[in-house]
């Protein structure tokens, strides 16, 4: 046995995916015509800062080397699907994700702002936020995604979720996160034995499904925002609302089976995402 064939198992123990059935086109249509795109960049990025080198921008507005952003990247995937409808959560060096995207008409999508308070208030606080603001219409169904989360080489993504979440809500749930299957340990792995080191693996691959900063919520989520965040303290519903909605049978997921997920969050992650788009 291996320290990589050992993990292997592991991962066989705690998590199984299937790809969900496609949508039939009537169903897509009325999901997509009924969804808005929440895109969650009110952040500080503070370990993005050696990328931004005194730049004043919002790491999701920080120009790539073909002068493409992370943001412009994700609203052109989720409006090349057929959404329409986005609102930018937005708190740090707002303007410069204002200034990039503007009203949306350059996309043909509509795009509205969502602004913290006078303090930052998480993502849970920001989807709140946005639901007593009318930014989030409380009849929508709400896609958020990071746009530092960046999914590559996966066609028809945007569909692939909303069938997983479609799916998750024929059979009671009211959330869906989107998962990878594992991530890669980030030093040298080792294998001991009563204190002998049987194998070791560099950057050995760790089979436990991570969220990917993209979930899908159903109306019927909105009560728990309501509930369980406010407007006066910082909150993500990562910590707070999984949990909750996992222990009521009501969180669904949907798994990265195919393409790359790349969370784009130092020096390190931004030149890996520059190598796979080639630039």
């Amino acid at each position: 046995m291996t320290l990589q064939s050992e993990l292997d198992i592991l991962g066989s123990k705690i998590a199984s995916f299937h790809e969900p059935e496609d949508l039939a086109d009537e169903e897509w249509q009325n999901f997509v015509e009924n969804t808005t795109v929440a895109l969650m960049a009110g952040g500080e990025s503070s370990r993005f800062s050696s990328v931004l080198e005194g730049t004043q921008a919002n790491k999701s507005a920080f120009e790539l080397p073909n002068g493409d952003t992370m943001i412009e990247m994700i609203i052109r995937m989720y409006a090349q699907a057929g959404f329409k409808r986005f609102v930018a959560l937005v708190f740090h060096n707002a303007r410069s994700i204002e200034e990039r995207l503007g009203d949306g008409s350059e996309f043909g999508v509509e795009i509205v702002y969502s602004y913290d308070p006078e303090i930052p208030i998480g993502k849970g606080g920001a989807v709140l936020n946005a639901l007593e603001n009318g930014s989030i219409p409380e009849s929508h169904n709400l896609i958020v995604a990071n746009p530092d989360d960046v999914v590559l080489h996966f066609p028809d993504f945007p569909k692939y979720i909303s069938s997983a979440h479609i799916e998750g809500l024929k059979r009671g749930a009211v959330a869906t996160a989107v998962l990878g299957q594992g991530q890669a340990y980030h030093s040298t792995g080792m294998m001991v034995v009563d204190n002998k080191v049987v194998d070791t693996k560099m950057y050995p691959f760790i089979p436990v499904p991570a969220h990917v900063g993209i979930t899908l919520f159903s109306p019927e989520a909105y009560p728990y925002f309501r509930e369980h965040f406010s407007l006066t303290e910082k909150s993500d519903f990562e910590n707070i609302l999984f949990p909750i909605l996992a222990n009521e049978g009501k969180l669904w997921s949907a798994g990265l089976t195919r393409g790359v997920w790349i969370a784009v969050n130092d020096a390190k992650s931004y030149k890996q995402l520059v190598g796979e788009l080639g630039l």
